[in-house]
């Protein structure tokens, strides 16, 4: 794909909603943790807050509709054990979405979907 594809490609991911994509494919995601599919609920309580983070993930080649999946897993048992207030001190949620991107992307759905 040449520079100018990519650049086309990156503004029409871009435009899409992240909400519209996690209503699609995130009890999908949870539940294929194990987690079951009743946790939409935390898709309006903190898809806002990923906002922040969307430059520095896609720095770090992690789509910012995976981010934003990953991150609403730092809210869930077992995964909350893991960051922000831990026994080992304090995990930003935005690294540790970074370093965890590998764990959980076989269990994404395309962002182009």
């Amino acid at each position: 794909m040449n520079a100018e594809a990519k650049t086309k490609r990156w503004k029409e991911l871009h435009a899409l909603n992240h909400y519209d994509w996690l209503d699609k494919h995130f009890s999908t995601f949870t539940k294929s943790l194990g987690l079951g599919e009743e946790l939409n609920g935390l898709i309006s309580a903190h898809g806002d807050k990923c906002y922040q983070y969307r430059n520095l993930w896609e720095a770090h080649d992690v789509p910012f509709f995976h981010g934003v999946a990953i991150y609403l897993l730092s809210y869930v048992y077992p995964y909350a054990n893991e960051v922000r207030e831990t026994d080992k001190g304090w995990v930003a949620p935005d690294g540790w979405v970074i370093t965890n991107y590998h764990r959980f992307k076989e269990h994404l759905a395309s962002v182009e979907e």
